[in-house]
């Protein structure tokens, strides 16, 4: 099954797996994991990846591989095929403007060994991008976590000795994208597949 593109400014989509999102067969005709992120470019992505396996190795944890860096905005679950294009036109609706962010503070969820990078600084366009979005999800009947926004990127999951809160050399993100993504949960870890994309553009 292909899912159709998408016909407004996310109609240049870039695939992070071949493999569309499902669980069995029958589910996979019908439904998707689904989730609005960030998505690093190639160079942040390098930088990214590098510190997560200097991370992995010193808390002796899983390092998260490159396709699967990402900041998530808004998490929605198992999401029928048929509502994908309301979401696509939420995003189409969405302030498409850019921001920088300076990931400068490593930390850990102890209890469950994922350690990450966050920024300490959140930019107001990254603030008022995830309040519209959920704002709008919410209008539409979407299921969604309701929870504090912390931005963060998971570094390395199931750590024997999780990091310590504190300052690192940051690592600069200038966010130039917004990606609607689909997961597909596999023995061997997530398949990420891009549903849409929108550019986010520097405010004037």
């Amino acid at each position: 099954m292909q899912l159709a593109g998408h016909s407004g400014v996310g109609s240049n989509m870039t695939p992070l797996s071949e493999t569309l999102p499902g669980g069995t067969e029958a589910d996979a005709a019908t439904r998707v994991r689904a989730f609005f992120a960030l998505i690093p470019d190639s160079a942040v992505r390098e930088r990214l990846l590098a510190l997560a396996r200097e991370i992995a190795r010193r808390s002796r944890g899983r390092v998260v591989s490159a396709e699967h860096l990402h900041l998530t905005l808004a998490f929605l679950g198992d999401v029928s095929l048929a509502r994908v294009p309301d979401l696509r036109a939420i995003g189409d609706r969405l302030p498409h403007v850019a921001a920088t962010l300076a990931f400068d503070t490593l930390g850990a969820w102890r209890a469950s060994g994922v350690a990450w990078i966050a920024p300490s600084h959140v930019p107001d366009e990254i603030t008022a991008l995830h309040a519209a979005l959920n704002t709008a999800l919410r209008a539409a009947g979407f299921a969604i976590e309701d929870r504090p926004f912390r931005p963060h990127v998971t570094l390395a999951r199931r750590c024997v000795q999780p990091p310590p809160r504190g300052p690192t050399a940051p690592i600069v993100w200038n966010v130039g994208v917004l990606s609607l993504v689909g997961s597909e949960l596999r023995p061997d870890g997530p398949r990420y597949t891009t549903l849409a994309q929108w550019p986010l553009t520097p405010a004037r």
